[in-house]
């Protein structure tokens, strides 16, 4: 079994230093590490402790200099660190040096609307606001892939900069700053890779898009008109990734750096779409420790769950951080897409054919071709004239959609909507060669709704729209990609959910390389990464209206005033991959009380708990309010946590610490979870503190494939080509017996399994060795009964 390697030097100052050397290398920047001194950093507006921090880094720069360690950059706000270019031996020596707390490699980081504000009741949220549309006089930065300042979402209109705004890296970024996008500055240059384009310009888009989702002015693109939840903010673009095809990924000293600035430079909330799915240890996290000193100086970070998600313990980093307000996705209420619309069943999403889409919409009677050929397949022809003005629902299979089409047509349809199989349920872009006949696909699910209902004799119309435009679909579900709990210190997160699957944004028109170009300036996108921004606008929204609160008091009104996210039929979803519920800005204007922490994270622990946590009631409003407190588990039936007093009652801002204990005896392996209700007596508001806790069970229930390697050269070695954690149903990673690793197919040889669980919660790698022959490798591994295969192409 191989762990990660310390180089242990000498004590100094009764402290153990330590470099950590992790052997992931694919994980982290060759050459690239933050030194962390062990004094503190210096808050903004400390000058003399600042002095302090500089003339000390000083220092430092001259040892290392004589070293020839290059230094990049220096961090003094929400770290004492440097940030320097060295190998292993230089960081062993730097660590060696009397007042260095750590060495720590740089990691790799990678970036993970005009309907979805509605679902987030901004509509309602505004109007009790009673003039403006949210966020005036609130800085939001965006740490992200640059901001296009002249986009028609970003446009300042009669909005200017604050006093001592603008403000950018050097004078030519001035130019990337508007009366709306207030800061400009890059960080390109400390990129690994040289980079023809170091200034502030967005040439992704994926930061066009989130500035726009958290605050754009309202802008008509082809397909809808967008605006963002807080209109009237302002943006600071804080640029960490670089061009396509140069610098496409960053690391978390370079964002470390952008925090540092944008704290310093006076952000009031900043918004990290960014991440890692190895998430550490929040000890061995250098970027969690910035967004901690962050928040304590007084800024809101939102953070990104990740997209790595389907399954429990998905979280990345940093959303790992407890302070960060860390935002999972939800669906919206409607996708822009191609639509199959049947008359009496439904509105589906289609996928139009390769070659077959109709520059107009058709609309005729439906046919089940199974009538007429028994398999309902299409792949034996049909009398002619057997189909004629009809549209002809075919199932996928055997034969191929060209022949599939084509046979429709000569039996005289009018269009062809094919459905999925039920060994492979998605509809697809249909490869449909020389067939011209219009045609569509949708689900398995969806096809099988409109085959029951025409078995039932029933005539129905279906029309095929082949233009993008609204679909339905059910709204308000958690994205099956957002990353879950429990956090890496057992905690509860993500905080809540904000609609993140089938966004209409703004993005950049600049460059055709950029992942999210788009010659129209607009762009439907999924993904955490733009929940966090719909968090982000909403919390500027309660700032700016309710101005002088912490960020954590901000934080709890988003918290506990979500709503509920329990299915449609009332069951309560695990809250490890809800959080408290759907984003709900309304709710959290009316709130009168705020509750810090927001949630009550339990951890996870043996059988007989005995566990107390204190949470501060605030009531924020103007008069005396008395509030009703009672624990309402997910399960009636299982242990609870009780509050020391179930009523209080508190002055205009007045604040009281109260006691939470969850003691019992006997406990099962599993979830307990639920929430402590806070009901006002003047408004009957209830706002919801989450709780959770488990123990564990050691029973495997899931292998989490969290990266792996998709192909190599044949007879080549390779280190760490699958990274895995094994967890039991409450999502507690299982370390307690090492899983078997085997190869089921292929020339391929298993060379070592290392477990890192020291520095990432559960993380277990393979090394492998590809065989001499071509084709597929099939890695199996095993964890009690579950199983898990991973394939791996020699070439």
């Amino acid at each position: 079994m191989q762990f990660p390697s310390f180089l242990r030097p000498s004590l100094a100052c009764a402290a153990l230093l330590l470099v950590t050397l992790l052997p992931l290398t694919a994980e982290f920047i060759p050459g690239r590490y933050i030194v962390q001194l062990s004094s503190p950093s210096a808050p903004p507006r400390a000058f003399q402790m600042r002095a302090r921090v500089r003339a000390e880094q000083d220092s430092y720069r001259s040892l290392l200099r004589a070293r020839n360690i290059a230094v990049r950059e220096s961090l003094e706000t929400v770290a004492n660190s440097l940030i320097v270019d060295t190998d292993e031996a230089g960081a062993a020596e730097i660590a060696a040096l009397p007042g260095v707390l750590r060495v720590i490699p740089a990691r790799r980081l990678k970036l993970l609307m005009d309907r979805a504000p509605a679902l987030h009741r901004v509509g309602e949220a505004r109007a009790l606001l009673g003039s403006g549309k949210g966020g005036a006089g609130v800085k939001i930065a965006v740490i992200d892939s640059g901001v296009d300042q002249t986009h028609a979402a970003m446009l300042a209109g009669e909005l200017a900069a604050p006093a001592g705004f603008p403000k950018a890296g050097d004078d030519a970024a001035l130019a990337f700053t508007s009366g709306k996008v207030i800061v400009a500055r890059s960080y390109v240059s400390l990129l690994p890779n040289r980079d023809s384009d170091d200034s502030p310009r967005d040439r992704v888009g994926h930061g066009t898009a989130v500035a726009a989702i958290a605050a754009g002015v309202r802008a008509a693109g082809p397909l809808a008109t967008v605006e963002g939840m807080a209109p009237d903010a302002w943006i600071g673009s804080y640029k960490v990734f670089g061009s396509p095809g140069a610098n496409e990924g960053s690391s978390d000293d370079v964002v470390m750096k952008a925090i540092d600035d944008a704290v310093a430079d006076g952000m009031d909330i900043i918004n990290l779409s960014l991440g890692s799915d190895l998430a550490p240890r929040l000890e061995f996290d250098p970027l969690v420790e910035a967004i901690e000193r962050a928040t304590a100086a007084g800024v809101l970070v939102v953070t990104a769950s990740g997209n790595n998600g389907g399954s429990l313990n998905t979280l990345s980093s940093p959303a790992t951080a407890p302070s960060s307000l860390s935002a999972g996705a939800s669906t919206s209420d409607r996708i822009l897409a191609a639509s199959a619309i049947v008359d009496g069943v439904g509105d589906f999403v289609a996928v139009n054919g390769s070659g077959t889409a109709s520059a107009s919409e058709v609309s005729a009677l439906l046919s089940d071709v199974s009538q007429l050929d028994g398999d309902g397949l299409g792949c034996a022809g049909f009398a002619a004239g057997s189909l004629s003005g009809r549209v002809a629902l075919v199932l996928r299979g055997i034969c191929s959609f060209e022949t599939k089409i084509n046979n429709a047509q000569r039996a005289g349809a009018v269009a062809a909507l094919v459905y999925a199989a039920a060994d492979s349920p998605g509809a697809i872009t249909m490869s449909t060669g020389t067939a011209t006949l219009p045609a569509q696909m949708i689900g398995h699910a969806q096809g099988s709704l409109v085959k029951n209902a025409l078995a039932e004799g029933r005539e129905m119309t279906a029309t095929l729209r082949f233009t993008l435009g609204p679909v339905p679909i059910q709204p308000n579900e958690p994205a099956r990609f957002s990353g879950a709990g429990p956090s890496v210190d057992f905690g509860l997160k993500p905080d809540l959910l904000a609609a993140g699957q089938h966004i209409y944004t703004a993005t950049q028109s600049f460059d055709t390389r950029g992942d999210m170009y788009s010659a129209t300036g607009f762009i439907q996108v999924n993904g955490t990464s733009f929940s966090a921004p719909m968090t982000a606008g909403a919390a500027a929204m309660v700032k700016a209206a309710r101005p002088g609160l912490s960020p954590g008091q901000v934080k709890s009104l988003l918290v506990n005033a979500a709503s509920t996210a329990d299915t449609p039929d009332g069951y309560h979803r695990d809250l490890q991959l809800t959080g408290a519920g759907l984003l709900n800005v309304e709710s959290a204007l009316r709130s009168t009380v705020t509750a810090v922490p927001s949630s009550l994270s339990l951890g996870a622990g043996g059988a007989n708990p005995n566990i107390a946590r204190n949470v501060t009631l605030t009531n924020i409003s103007t008069a005396e309010e008395t509030y009703f407190l009672a624990t309402q588990p997910f399960d009636a039936n299982l242990a609870a946590p009780v509050p020391a007093d179930s009523t209080v009652t508190l002055a205009p801002g007045a604040s009281r610490q109260l006691e939470v204990r969850f003691q019992a005896d006997n406990l099962a392996p599993g979830a307990y979870q639920g929430i402590l209700a806070i009901s006002s007596a003047s408004t009957g508001q209830t706002v919801r503190v989450p709780y959770w806790y488990a123990v564990a069970s050691n029973e495997p229930a899931a292998i989490l494939i969290l990266d792996s390697t998709t192909s190599g050269r044949r007879g080549a070695n390779l280190r760490n080509a699958v990274y895995f954690r094994i967890i039991d149903a409450a999502g507690l990673v299982i370390i307690a017996a090492d899983p078997e690793v085997s190869v089921t197919s292929g020339d391929a040889v298993i060379t070592r399994l290392n477990r890192f669980d020291g520095e990432i919660p559960g993380l277990y790698t393979i090394n492998v060795q590809l065989g001499l022959t071509e084709g597929a490798n099939v890695f199996r591994i095993q964890a009690g009964g579950v199983t898990r295969d991973v394939t791996i192409t020699g070439n």
